[in-house]
C-alpha cells in the first residue's frame, strides 16, 4: 500500500451477521482498518460526524432502515466530498446500480461477490477513484480524444443514467425502441462496454452526465 498508509473503511448494513462477515473478510486484507460500523445510514452519519479520521471508503448496503443506501450516499456527498462509496447489496438489477452510480457510488458489487474481488474493488476505488465490477471501462486516465459522438448518443447516454426503461427513454427521443437499442448497441462496440451499468459509469466519469 501507498507509504504502508492504512486504508479506513467504514461499513453500514443492518444485518449483523453480514456486518461482521465483511468486517472479517476486510480485516484480513493487508493494510486495510475498520474504524467504523454501523446498522444504518443514520448511525454511519452519526459515527462519522464524531470521528476524528474519516473514512476512506463507505460500504453501503441499499435496503436499510432509517437511511437506505440512496439517502446515505446523498448525505455522505453534501457533507464530505473526499469520502468514495462501495455499494455492496443483494440488490443486483440494473436499475439499483445504475441509481447508486448517478447518487456518486464510486463502485458496485453484489453481496455474493468474492473476498478477492471486493479487495480488488476496494484498492481500485482507493488509488484511481473508481471500479467497474465487469472492468468494461479500458481507459482509466480519461475519455479517449479520438472517440466522436453524436448528438443523440449524448442525449441517449444522459437518458441512461436515468431510472427510465428503454422504452420510454424512446419515447423521450421520438424514436423506436429498436432505435433506441441500436445506439446501445453502436456504444457497446464503440466503448468496448457490455451493459447499461457500464455506459451510465462512463457518462459519470468522462462528465458527459452530472453526479446527482
Amino acid at each position: 500500500m501507498k507509504d504502508k498508509a492504512l486504508i479506513n473503511i467504514a461499513i453500514a448494513d443492518d444485518h449483523p451477521i453480514m456486518r461482521k462477515g465483511i468486517s472479517d473478510i476486510i480485516s484480513s486484507f493487508e493494510g486495510f482498518s475498520i474504524p467504523i460500523q454501523a446498522n444504518d445510514g443514520r448511525e454511519l452519519i452519526e459515527q462519522i460526524s464524531k470521528s476524528a479520521v474519516l473514512p476512506d471508503i463507505c460500504i453501503l448496503d441499499i435496503s436499510m432502515p432509517n437511511l437506505n443506501g440512496f439517502e446515505t450516499i446523498k448525505e455522505i456527498r453534501k457533507r464530505w466530498s473526499s469520502i468514495k462509496v462501495l455499494a455492496l447489496s443483494m440488490y443486483n438489477n440494473e436499475f439499483s446500480i445504475i441509481k447508486m452510480l448517478a447518487s456518486g457510488a464510486n463502485g458496485y458489487l453484489p453481496k455474493n461477490t468474492n473476498p478477492q474481488h471486493l479487495q480488488r474493488a476496494l484498492a481500485a476505488i482507493y488509488y484511481t477513484g473508481y471500479y467497474d465490477s465487469e472492468q468494461a471501462i479500458k481507459n482509466t486516465s480519461g475519455p479517449n480524444q479520438q472517440l466522436k459522438f453524436t448528438e443523440r448518443e449524448i442525449e441517449f447516454l444522459c437518458h441512461c443514467c436515468s431510472e427510465l426503461s428503454y422504452r420510454q427513454i424512446g419515447d423521450l427521443m421520438g424514436i423506436s425502441v429498436r432505435t433506441v437499442e441500436g445506439y446501445r448497441d453502436a456504444l457497446f462496440d464503440k466503448l468496448d462496454i457490455k451493459s447499461r451499468a457500464g455506459l451510465v459509469m462512463y457518462a459519470l466519469r468522462n462528465g458527459i452526465m452530472p453526479i446527482e
